[in-house]
């Protein structure tokens, strides 16, 4: 089988592309309610830094991961004080202690580039060694600092430095009740729903995790029906993704929701059928996320969205999380992912009050109105390229050059179809001798020369590939 595939051709599928009615981009101008990462503004690690400097007797965070040597160093000098205890509650998993790419699911791409889990397992290792407490469960994937039990920021970034100087992030004060609830969720996590409580260095290249068994009743699990404070915890409670629900469900006017990913929604059909009624009772659903097009699942996800009637924005650092209708309004922790941590992990959120919520609705608004990328269904290849050529000038990525006439050749036996061709966009990868290919969701080796790919084999999909966008003006593809 023969056929060919031209830049004017349209997608099957949708991407993000070029927004032409964008606005200039300049950072928002927050207030004392609404702590941020943009650039040109890094109030929350200001205020990061600030409250741990405050403490007076005890410190509890709760990250999914700390790389930050910034906030790591004085974290550890308070440690070092003995004057103050500190209590850390990270996340640890077999696939985490043994491969950084594991977390991929968990983390954005400037975190990955930093080799994130040997430099996490080395900070916790040294706070733990200077007399801090540190526990790690499997699913934490919760972000908040708890200091004296008096004040508690919560927020959608790790403590990382692509997360408190680069991604777009957002952070919020809670009130003396939520930092009450969530002390005491935090302390019943770490007494019984972490795993790994104990580590030690065999040598000065290793570090040893020992794994204990976990069990957190749900009689601890006790949600303030008058309270602010929303969480997920595994199997035991959907509260913070039943209160979404809760806002696109009684929404009469808009809704604006903020997310890194947009992933898993087959595993979410209380959420779709929510987005499907809204539109048809005549609710705008703008949603703002990271504008993937690398991604197959983020965009079949997003795709899916679009097509039920929503709007979708994007742009290349937001982690910023949260839902806004005209009454209310949510902070929190999770992506829309129904794989990793929404309805399966630990996550929390915050009720806002009417001052956040506004301050909130107006982020979000400024978000959209500036953002590079709309989402796009069935647009042209060329349109792509355009829009990716300039994504990877931005990102300093430097394309390998091609013909702008090329070839793949491929046997059926692999698993490869013309439609798999025509759906998705077709990406390029090198690591060391070996050529890949990705299209979609499937990894290919391959070989390459003078414009014409052979496909070898399909490969289990990797995450640790720099991957480039085939452009060209003409790809013919042969399937025997």
């Amino acid at each position: 089988m023969e056929f060919s595939i031209q830049q004017s051709d349209c997608f099957k599928t949708g991407f993000f592309l070029q927004n032409k009615q964008k606005a200039d981009y300049s950072p928002f101008q927050g207030n004392d309610e609404l702590f941020l990462t943009q650039e040109g503004n890094a109030s929350l690690k200001e205020e990061i830094l600030k409250l741990i400097d405050q403490a007076e007797r005890v410190i509890k965070v709760c990250s999914f991961i700390i790389t930050d040597r910034e906030v790591f160093q004085v974290l550890l000098e308070k440690v070092k004080s003995r004057r103050i205890a500190v209590f850390v509650l990270t996340q640890l998993d077999p696939t985490k202690l043994k491969n950084t790419m594991a977390m991929a699911n968990h983390v954005t791409d400037e975190e990955l580039s930093e080799n994130p889990a040997h430099t996490h397992l080395y900070h916790i290792k040294a706070l733990f060694d200077q007399g801090a407490h540190v526990r790690a469960a499997t699913t934490a994937h919760a972000k908040f600092l708890l200091i004296d039990r008096k004040m508690g920021l919560l927020m959608s970034a790790n403590l990382t430095t692509p997360s408190l100087n680069l991604n777009t992030e957002s952070g919020i004060y809670v009130d003396n009740d939520t930092v009450a609830e969530l002390d005491r969720l935090f302390d019943i996590i770490f007494q019984h729903g972490t795993r790994y409580r104990q580590y030690f260095t065999a040598s000065k290249s290793k570090a040893f995790v020992v794994s204990n068994n976990e069990h957190v009743s749900t009689d601890y699990l006790l949600i303030n029906p008058s309270g602010r404070l929303r969480y997920t915890y595994e199997q035991h409670t959907h509260h913070l993704y039943e209160t979404m629900l809760e806002y696109v469900n009684q929404a009469t006017e808009y809704v604006y929701i903020s997310t890194y990913s947009i992933v898993g929604l087959e595993k979410l059909p209380a959420f779709t059928r929510a987005v499907e009624a809204a539109v048809s009772r005549g609710v705008s659903i703008s949603i703002f996320c990271r504008g993937m097009n690398y991604r197959s699942d983020h965009l079949k996800n997003t795709l899916l969205l679009a097509q039920l009637g929503c709007k979708v924005y994007g742009d290349v650092y937001n982690h910023s999380k949260g839902i806004i209708n005209e009454n209310t309004g949510m902070i929190f922790t999770a992506n829309i992912d129904g794989n990793h941590g929404l309805i399966n992990g630990l996550e929390v959120g915050y009720v806002l009050n009417k001052v956040q919520r506004a301050a909130f609705l107006d982020f979000h608004l400024t978000l959209i109105g500036s953002s590079p990328y709309v989402f796009h269904t069935h647009p042209q290849r060329a349109e792509l390229f355009k829009t990716y050529g300039d994504y990877e000038v931005l990102k300093g990525l430097k394309p390998p050059v091609f013909p702008d006439e090329l070839e793949i050749h491929g046997m059926k036996s692999i698993r490869l179809a013309e439609a798999d061709f025509k759906r998705h966009a077709i990406f390029y990868a090198r690591q060391q001798h070996n050529n890949f290919l990705v299209i979609g969701p499937a990894l290919y080796r391959c070989q390459y020369q003078s414009g014409k790919f052979t496909i070898l084999s399909r490969e289990e999909f990797r995450t640790d590939l720099e991957k480039y966008i085939l452009k060209f003006n003409n790809l013919k593809i042969t399937l025997n």
